[in-house]
């Protein structure tokens, strides 16, 4: 099925490269006269046409076979996250610039962040490789605590002093896995007895998986009590808990030895970093368990410096934008579906939104189907918005949830390996969103570029045209 609103793949992919050409101009360099710029060298070159080789076509999905897709699925992993803003490429190319000394960047990025997220006093922050390896190396640190003979030793935990991570059975989420990479033992609780009874001289830290703050039986604020009162450490996972933007200050100030978010989702930093912010000891450990430093579990966790350079900037555009003005351009960004599709029937329904949820907090748009005067349902629509072509318009190859690779295939076991967590990983529903009957469609506009909304409404106009008429 192709699109006919009279652009090639290689057009529509060579406007979105013309979008940012402001970018290809050398950037000045400040506070420099012109003689010493012209003494010092730059390592790589600014942004430049490719004519030979894999993107000379200006289509490299096409060169290596892929379709590339409008995201209306929202900001998961198995399709890429986010898209990062022209400032955020900008940074990471002048990030390209120059050598760096990766541990003083990282200090000086931490600093940064405590500053714009007003972090408590004596808290800092360091850029991850997502915030699965800000477990790793969290957890790594809470159990080496700077000695190097444990840093090496790691997963290998078991002569460590402490070594048990207390978690509530409602919290065990997929990403557990990554406190049990460090070789660190999950031991489950349900009640706040249970919590308080499982410590012990093994117990190094209590785990808050924030997304399902409101499946357990103790609150944020009860861990960091409890832990405190015990001399442990709490780590909590708020992954994909922001906007609202507060969060990234109010989930520290509860006291919360170290707390981390996605760069990669709504922050919409680079896709593979990650922010880790908490108290000073802790981070500097953190940092001392992860790349550029070798012989350790994190070394895998390389954080580049154009990485760290892209994601300062996005969390600085994040935490400063106008969130109401951003809402009030993905309202803009509905109408112009809905207008596109009133003619056939196909009306909005109400906005559904709740600020205060958790896990991808954004505004839901769906539309009704008349099925007196179209037979088609609203399934049938999502399949052919994702058959689109050149340029997909969702992935019903995603799965559930957009986690692809959870179904187990179908000749593995069903019998869980001995020390398997529960199966209890299945994607919950996002919060917010209503459960479609048959006659509704709908999908995220939050990730949209300009003027992919307009594509949509034209694409959904074709394939309403040519439904059958009831």
């Amino acid at each position: 099925m192709n699109l006919k609103f009279g652009w090639s793949r290689r057009s529509f992919l060579s406007m979105l490269g013309a979008a940012s050409g402001g970018l290809l101009a050398p950037a000045k360099l400040e506070g420099m006269s012109k003689k010493s710029m012209a003494k010092m060298p730059v390592d790589g070159n600014p942004i430049c046409p490719i004519t030979t080789g894999l993107g000379s076509t200006g289509d490299i999905y096409a060169e290596l076979g892929v379709t590339p897709l409008v995201n209306i699925v929202g900001t998961v992993t198995v399709i890429g996250g986010s898209v990062m803003k022209p400032e955020v490429m900008e940074l990471i190319r002048r990030g390209n610039q120059h050598f760096v000394l990766i541990d003083e960047l990282e200090v000086a990025a931490g600093k940064f962040i405590a500053k714009l997220c007003k972090s408590p006093a004596g808290y800092t922050g360091l850029v991850t490789g997502g915030a699965a390896a800000a477990m790793v190396v969290g957890y790594a640190a809470m159990m080496t605590e700077g000695y190097e003979e444990r840093i090496k030793l790691c997963p290998d935990v078991s002569t460590f002093p402490r070594n048990e991570v207390i978690i509530q059975k409602s919290h065990r989420y997929a990403f557990d896995h990554q406190i049990r990479q460090t070789g660190a033992k999950l031991v489950e609780v349900v009640t706040r007895e249970e919590m308080i009874a499982a410590i012990n001289p093994r117990t190094v830290a209590i785990h808050f998986t924030n997304i399902l703050s409101d499946q357990g039986k103790v609150s944020g604020p009860e861990t960091v009590e409890i832990a405190r009162a015990h001399n442990i450490y709490t780590f909590n996972d708020a992954s994909a808990d922001v906007p609202p933007v507060s969060r990234l200050w109010e989930y520290p100030a509860v006291g919360f030895d170290m707390v981390t978010f996605s760069g990669g989702k709504d922050i919409q930093g680079p896709q593979a970093s990650g922010i880790l912010i908490g108290k000073e000891e802790l981070i500097n450990w953190s940092l001392l368990n992860m790349s550029p430093q070798e012989d350790r579990i994190g070394r895998c966790c390389k954080v580049g410096k154009e990485t760290i350079f892209g994601l300062l900037k996005a969390l600085e555009i994040f935490v400063n934008q106008d969130y109401d003005a951003t809402l009030r351009m993905f309202d803009e960004r509905a109408k112009v579906i809905s207008d596109a599709v009133a003619k056939f029937g196909v009306t909005p329904l109400p906005r559904q939104f709740n600020p205060n949820a958790l896990g991808n907090v954004t505004p839901s748009y769906s539309w009704q189907i008349d099925q007196k005067k179209i037979n088609m349902t609203g399934h049938e629509i999502m399949l052919k918005l994702a058959e689109t072509r050149p340029v997909g318009i969702g992935s019903m190859g995603a799965g559930a949830g957009g986690m692809r690779g959870r179904d187990l295939p179908a000749a593995a076991s069903s019998t869980p390996a001995p020390g398997a967590p529960p199966a209890n990983d299945t994607p919950r529903p996002r919060r917010g969103r209503p459960q479609r009957d048959t006659n509704t469609f709908g999908f995220a506009v939050w990730q949209l570029k300009d003027g992919e909304d307009q594509m949509i409404a034209d694409r959904l106009v074709e394939i309403l045209s040519q439904a059958p008429r009831a």
